[in-house]
């Protein structure tokens, strides 16, 4: 049942949030280690966390997993978008 449910999703429903939050943090912070800094863990941490999200996906490099999970990854936020939810705020 678990391998059905799997196939209906297709390999980037296997990802973690988790998983997701770190391919998305290293997209955006340029670099593995960039990322660890930006969300606080370590180097060997994040690498773990993408070993794994390439492994239920089937992708043997980073690349290839950004590429699978792309539908699911967070979208960088419009600009001005943080200028105008200050400016709502502050009335």
């Amino acid at each position: 049942m678990r391998d059905r449910a799997r196939l209906r999703r297709g390999p980037a429903g296997t990802a973690t949030d988790r998983e997701l939050a770190v391919v998305a943090a290293v997209i955006a912070a340029g670099s593995e280690k960039a990322a660890a800094h930006r969300l606080g863990l370590s180097h060997s941490t994040v690498k773990h966390h993408l070993a794994k999200a390439r492994s239920k996906v089937g992708a043997e490099t980073t690349a290839q997993l950004v590429w699978i999970l792309a539908p699911r990854l967070p979208g960088p936020e419009p600009e001005g978008a943080a200028q105008v939810d200050e400016q709502r705020s502050a009335r």
